[in-house]
């Protein structure tokens, strides 16, 4: 086989490659969608020095976090709703990319302590779920 022939094999390799890719990505971002509104959230953990972005869903009694790239479909953060508690918003000390108009906030989960980092109309969406009560819940209150 000649050498042209090789690199046009894996140049095309190559290219199937990362459409594969750009197709997973772009599938797995509609199913997490598909249940429940998504929405682009830095996390970064009590200590760690920067954000990692990834993706926010408001689930039924659950707010959960996915990395913004990678194979699994299952959330690698999970906060119950009741338990959660957010401060006030205030600026990042750092840019985010991708997120110009980005506000931190510091969450408490019961011991755990950390920051999420959203845009204004992600957190005003965060809180009005967090404040509003699900459906059935507490209907015994006078």
């Amino acid at each position: 086989m000649s050498p042209l022939v090789t690199s046009e094999i894996v140049a095309g390799m190559l290219v199937l490659l990362a459409v594969s890719i750009l197709a997973f990505i772009f599938i797995r971002r509609r199913l997490l969608a598909a249940s429940s509104l998504l929405m682009l959230c830095g996390l970064r953990a009590h200590g760690a020095k920067s954000y990692r972005l990834g993706l926010m869903r408001f689930s039924e009694g659950r707010l959960e976090w996915f990395t913004l790239v990678g194979p699994s479909m299952r959330p690698r953060r999970v906060w119950e709703r009741a338990r959660l508690e957010p401060e006030a918003p205030g600026k990042p000390h750092e840019v985010i990319s991708g997120m110009p108009d980005a506000v931190e906030v510091t969450c408490h989960y019961g011991t755990d302590t950390f920051q999420l980092a959203l845009s204004l109309a992600a957190y005003t969406a965060m809180r009005s779920w967090l404040e509003s009560a699900p459906p059935g819940f507490n209907v015994n209150v006078a």
